[in-house]
């Protein structure tokens, strides 16, 4: 591909300008796709901040499709955070641009296997409760006949929502699977899947799925010229990429979850919904070890014992910490010494009882039909024992290295579960070795990555650049949107700050400050939270002005992502509270959404364990912390969450700051700094809704 090709695509008169009648020519796509070009040409890194509005998936897209078709080897994986992102590109841009350029390639959508539904696995559960498949009005008979029209097999095109149990029942998964001795192997969704991403050029996937592919590369020596998890490919596009780090950690943190432990010993001895039998039942009486039965039960009693022990001491633990979680160092082990002794218990407790899985799974007559249930039963033992393989890790204090160890609780409504957590402390190192050095391309993008800084601080935390002979091509491309005179950005400097000490008469002013300025917007706005228990007290104080005005309020923990995202879109005037994964991916163009408003600066909590370690680290190092990580993880937030307003050149808008840190502190100015410049009026509380009202109506 030339560069002559890609004013020919992205020019003024272009084959866009010609073919999409709402085209609009940007300088900034045209410029980005030409650095996408170079990156494939000289085997380049490349970091793209792209600001909104520039229409940057076109940008990289048309080259990868002008590559996949250059070359019989050529495949490009497009790997995105969001599954809003994935679907869009699949399903709307690729069509789309091959439509416009008059030529097209091969492509597929790459996702987990557990998003799939398992053919096997659904008749082994539907025989097993042969009456509740019967019945039409039961989920097992709706997702019977869904899977005799869907094309897909994923769980996400099915129609209503799915209980937990069930999928667990019959989603595929990879150490369950029979592979090509399976009888529905010709039929298998998920296979059908991969034959067409083999023969796909261009593979849509996540995050998730493309770390999970580098890590069985790494932890296997298998290169990218061989199939792993995903086909051979040789070029990569990251999307979304600001989000890289937070995903990757995630990935590669090693867990021990109770709840998982318990549910795994409960698919091994009770009977379920659908079966009347439990697992152990099933294939028991084929033992031919006397007592083996009784003794894995026994086993499994102790274990369970043992678990509830360790989860005692955690919660007591969390009850001490307003469960927050807690970050566990190595010095600390002669006050850990209860944690260790029950660690250590459950980890001994379910050695045994896989040894007696192995005893028994080697001595057993069970006849051919049952082998699929036999392989089930050394599953659920491999699992079990590779959770107490954490334990033993974490108790093993003299081998700690450069990791995070931590606890973690979660509540849903009024159930608490416990994990212990091992994470890297910097991700940096895996990245470049799992991913980075092993493929000629890498491109990342994001609308943002750069913090003023030629995008210092993210390729730092990414490992970038590894290699000074390695080219490394930067680009930013601003928006372009009219952002002086669409948008108006209000701080309010007599803002109280969130201080704990004030946290009546805040949460009193932020309430009211809301309910002002949505009111002089008259809806269209979305709330931002750093909190959510801090949404819950203020939606609560406001739901009654809301309903009294006419006005929806919507809150996040009301509906899945999904229906609340759509409602508020639907309904031009609603009000939307939102925290955490609202900030990003949120996309409202129009009058639908015509002020946002940032509660509070989105610094980490600094309870995080995994960020307090970081920041630690880097103060260790004789850095700040604060200002080399804190700071400029909250920028990136604040960028992203701005962002949210102007979604195409027809917008307008408000976007209300009410942390009045961003002005009184010598860190707000760099905050502002990294924003677009827009029209920034000085205000105080009184003078907000004169200053809107007269903006969005005046």
């Amino acid at each position: 591909m030339t560069k002559h090709d890609i004013y020919e695509i992205f020019d003024k008169g272009g084959l866009l300008e010609k073919h999409f009648s709402g085209y609009e020519y940007r300088e900034g796509q045209l410029l980005m796709a030409e650095l996408v070009r170079e990156s494939y040409e000289t085997g380049a890194i490349a970091a793209i901040e792209a600001g909104t509005g520039i229409g940057k998936s076109f940008a990289y897209l048309a080259v990868a499709l002008y590559h996949a078709m250059s070359s019989p080897d050529e495949r490009t994986v497009i790997a995105t955070s969001t599954i809003n992102l994935q679907k869009q590109l699949y399903e709307k841009d690729l069509p789309m641009l091959f439509r416009y350029l008059g030529f097209s390639c091969k492509t597929a959508l790459a996702v987990g296997r557990g998003n799939y539904v398992c053919i096997h696995r659904f008749v082994q559960t539907r025989n097993e409760a042969s009456l509740l498949s019967q019945d039409p009005q039961s989920e097992l008979y709706q997702v019977g006949q869904w899977m005799q029209s869907t094309q897909t097999g994923l769980f996400a095109d099915y129609p209503s929502r799915l209980s937990f149990e069930l999928r667990g029942e019959i989603c595929c998964d990879g150490d369950l699977c029979p592979n090509h001795s399976c009888d529905y192997f010709k039929e298998c969704f998920f296979f059908k899947a991969k034959a067409k991403a083999k023969e796909a050029k261009i593979i849509v996937t996540n995050h998730h799925l493309l770390f999970t592919d580098a890590q069985s590369r790494h932890i296997g020596d298998v290169g990218y010229d061989e199939e792993m998890i995903l086909p051979p490919f040789n070029r990569l596009i990251i999307d979304e990429a600001h989000n890289m780090e937070s995903n990757a950690t995630e990935y590669f943190t090693d867990e021990y979850d109770s709840k998982e432990m318990l549910r795994q010993i409960h698919r091994i001895q009770r009977t379920g919904r659908y079966s009347s039998k439990s697992l152990l039942e099933q294939v028991g009486e084929y033992s031919t070890e006397a007592d083996i039965i009784d003794r894995i039960q026994d086993d499994i009693h102790l274990l369970m014992q043992e678990v509830g022990t360790l989860d005692q001491y955690l919660l007591a633990v969390f009850q001490k910490n307003d469960f927050q979680p807690v970050l566990i160092k190595a010095e600390q082990q002669h006050r850990l010494a209860d944690f260790v002794k029950a660690a250590t218990s459950v980890a001994e407790a379910s050695g045994r009882l896989a040894a007696k899985i192995n005893v028994f799974l080697e001595h057993n007559k069970a006849p051919e039909e049952l082998d699929a249930k036999l392989a089930e039963l050394r599953v659920r033992g491999t699992r079990i024992s590779m959770m107490s393989e954490v334990l033993t890790r974490f108790c093993n204090f003299g081998l700690w290295q450069d990791e995070v160890h931590w606890f973690n609780a979660e509540s849903n409504n009024r159930d608490r579960t416990v994990q212990i957590r091992i994470t890297p402390l910097s991700i940096a190192d895996l990245l470049v070795d799992a991913l980075f050095s092993k493929l000629e391309t890498v491109v990342c993008t994001s609308a943002t990555l750069d913090l003023s800084d030629q995008f210092a601080f993210w390729s730092g935390r990414v490992g970038l650049p590894y290699d000074e002979s390695r080219p490394f091509l930067k680009g930013i491309f601003l928006s372009p949107f009219d952002y002086k005179s669409r948008l108006m950005l209000l701080t309010p400097s007599d803002a109280p700050l969130p201080a704990k000490e004030m946290e009546e008469p805040y949460i009193s002013y932020v309430a009211q400050t809301i309910w002002d300025a949505v009111h002089s917007s008259g809806g269209g706005a979305l709330v931002l939270f750093t909190s959510y228990v801090m949404l819950k007290q203020v939606k609560r104080m406001l739901e009654s002005r809301f309903e009294q005005a006419s006005l929806t309020l919507l809150g996040q923990g009301e509906l899945d992502r999904y229906t609340l995202l759509n409602r508020f879109i639907a309904e031009q005037d609603s009000t939307l509270f939102a925290t955490s994964s609202f900030w990003e991916g949120v996309d409202a163009p129009g009058n639908t959404l015509r002020m946002v408003i940032i509660v509070k600066l989105p610094f980490a909590v600094p309870s995080d364990p995994v960020f307090k370690a970081r920041c630690e680290a880097i103060d260790n190092a004789g850095g700040s912390g604060f200002y080399q990580l804190a700071l400029q993880s909250a920028t990136m937030k604040l960028k992203q969450g701005f962002g949210r307003l102007l979604r195409s050149t027809a917008d307008r808008g408000v976007v209300l700051i009410l942390d009045s840190r961003v002005i009184t502190k010598n860190y707000g100015v760099y905050m502002l700094r990294a924003l677009p410049e827009s029209y920034h009026p000085e205000t105080e509380s009184a003078g907000l809704c004169t200053k809107i009202e007269n903006f969005l109506y005046g």
